[in-house]
């Protein structure tokens, strides 16, 4: 189906209700009953297929600039605290740089994002991330978080490669990933699936037995903190290629290309 040919009764077949209230939704009609479930699909159906109501609104959004939203759970962790501002600035700096504008979600200002043209959930667990998109009727993107879904794009490291270069750089010798604690369980169960030895950070405490050690790590912030003490690899959570390859899906996911895969390793 050509998204340029998609009118009113598309929605209304898909959504699987009348053309009025796909009419009564989308002109926001507070004086006609229709139940939050029910806004809440037709609104999804809308998204989901790009429909624009008028000409006048697909000009407007034509020369809308494009915005992103970036979400990052809260965290009584000072550590993962200074690895998210990190993540930030780098984050910002680069899509700043493709002239995009960024805004920052928080728990308190996520019930409605009607300023982005995307959402990029960073380490974000299910629950929040589904939460968002119930609250929000504009693509997500989950990043460094496994939600495994396939209406939505993951991009997460290749822990394949991770590991190749730990036995590059340590052969034969054992060695540690050593990484922040995530609020996506998954994360974590998906680095001990790869790793022989793996080690959870929660505090600045937990750095102390680290000492003289072959380690792997892709946090700045630990790398920062156990360079100069240990053996230690460090390889970028968050790099340049990972940057660009989330570029590439989020471009996708705003011109609202269909997915040929979902899950997208770096």
């Amino acid at each position: 189906m050509s998204k340029n040919k998609i009118t009113i009764k598309d929605v209304a077949r898909e959504a699987g209700v009348s053309t009025a209230t796909v009419s009564y939704v989308v002109n926001n009609r507070t004086d006609v009953k229709i139940s939050p479930e029910t806004r809440q699909k037709v609104l999804q159906i809308i998204n989901l297929l790009d429909y624009s109501p008028n000409q006048a609104a697909q000009a407007l959004a034509a020369k809308r600039n494009s915005t992103i939203a970036i979400y990052i759970p809260p965290t009584d962790s000072i550590l993962l605290n200074a690895e998210n501002m990190f993540t930030l600035k780098e984050f910002i700096k680069y899509f700043n740089s493709l002239k995009y504008d960024v805004i920052l979600l928080n728990d308190s200002s996520c019930e409605k994002c009607d300023k982005a043209d995307a959402i990029i959930c960073y380490n974000t667990c299910k629950e929040s991330f589904y939460n968002l998109g119930n609250k929000n009727f504009i693509p997500l993107l989950a990043l460094d978080c496994i939600i495994n879904d396939p209406l939505f794009f993951q991009i997460n490291s290749n822990l394949d490669t991770l590991h190749a270069k730990a036995s590059e750089k340590f052969v034969d010798d054992d060695y540690t990933f050593v990484t922040l604690n995530s609020s996506n369980l998954d994360n974590i169960l998906f680095y001990q699936e790869h790793f022989s030895s793996v080690e959870i950070v929660d505090s600045i405490n937990d750095l102390e037995k680290y000492k003289n050690k072959n380690i792997l790590v892709s946090d700045y912030v630990l790398y920062k903190s156990l360079r100069e003490q240990n053996n230690i690899l460090y390889i970028p959570k968050l790099s340049t290629p990972k940057l660009e390859v989330l570029n590439n899906c989020l471009k996708s996911v705003i011109a609202r290309n269909p997915l040929d895969q979902h899950n997208v390793l770096v």
